[in-house]
């Protein structure tokens, strides 16, 4: 999702209903934004990550069986950004997730 349409989805957010959080984080080399309100169908959380495009995936360890994992190391773009949009619907007090295009 580009940032012009995510803003466009957030002016008419915070236009119509009441917001109950917003936040953004950082986790490792993504940026997460996260927005909770009300809605005529109930709470309604919105999550947005952006991170920097993977290049390259280099496997630093090897797997060997019984003992750990392979590691891996990656080459991100310095430019580039890929971005995701989940929504999740309040449910019996769990967040059940929804289909993204029902906002676009």
């Amino acid at each position: 999702m580009k940032d012009d349409k995510w803003g466009e989805i957030l002016d008419r957010i915070l236009t119509n209903f009441k917001v109950l959080s917003r936040e953004q984080t950082q986790e490792d080399v993504a940026e997460i934004e996260t927005l909770v309100f009300e809605a005529p169908i109930g709470k309604i959380k919105l999550v947005r990550t952006v991170r920097p495009a993977v290049l390259d995936k280099k496997v630093i360890g090897a797997h060997r069986r019984g003992k750990s994992s392979a590691q891996y190391e990656y080459i991100y773009s310095p430019d580039e950004k890929v971005s995701t949009f989940d929504a999740y619907r309040e449910v019996d007090g769990e967040w059940e997730k929804m289909d993204a295009d029902a906002f676009s």
